[in-house]
């Protein structure tokens, strides 16, 4: 009875682990393709909270034009850390159009993010490549997306996203956080007998 029971319970976790082990790889490969943006203000107040956005928005036009004909993630990073100095400067330019005194810093590093949903694509927690803006101290509340492939654009009034410049494994999901109930027939049965 023992090895009639354990045979069926194998072959449902085996099952199982296989599909989440696929998840994980897809997402894993994922966000090895990626680079996501990371704009920090300088505090939270709300002239440095609508700052940062303006930066944000000087920073995306240039990587808009530097990004738009790259074909793989290496491309991009070459080209990110090539014009450094020039996303730097438009940064800046912002910052100073603005008549701040605080001084911006971009650098291409890797970060730890937590999951997050946009509309139509979610990217899962982990460690991303991240093209990092900090303007002053960098203090404040933050803005992020993914300048490479290019998903955030600058529209007319704001930074919009396109989900089909995603990952496919990140359009799969619209929401992690909908519930969904799996059930398994035997091991209700299990459950029943023995309790």
């Amino acid at each position: 009875m023992k090895k009639f029971l354990f045979l069926p319970l194998a072959a449902i976790l085996s099952l199982f682990l296989l599909i989440s082990g696929i998840s994980t790889a897809k997402e894993a490969s994922a966000r090895e393709n990626i680079i996501r943006l990371h704009v920090r203000a300088a505090d939270d107040s709300p002239e440095e909270q609508a700052l940062k956005l303006k930066v944000r928005d000087g920073i995306l036009k240039v990587t808009g034009e530097l990004l738009s004909d790259c074909n793989d993630k290496q491309e991009a990073k070459n080209r990110i850390i090539s014009n450094l100095d020039r996303l730097t400067e438009a940064g800046q330019e912002v910052v100073t159009q603005a008549e701040s005194n605080h001084a911006v810093s971009v650098t291409l590093g890797r970060e730890t993010f937590e999951y997050r949903e946009y509309d139509g694509f979610f990217l899962p927690e982990g460690i991303y490549d991240s093209l990092i803006v900090s303007i002053g101290p960098g203090e404040g509340k933050n803005w992020w997306c993914v300048v490479f492939p290019a998903a955030c654009y600058v529209g007319a009034a704001e930074v919009q996203t396109d989900e089909s410049k995603m990952p496919e494994c990140f359009q799969l999901a619209k929401s992690r956080t909908e519930k969904v109930t799996v059930r398994f027939w035997l091991w209700e049965k299990l459950q029943e007998i023995f309790n």
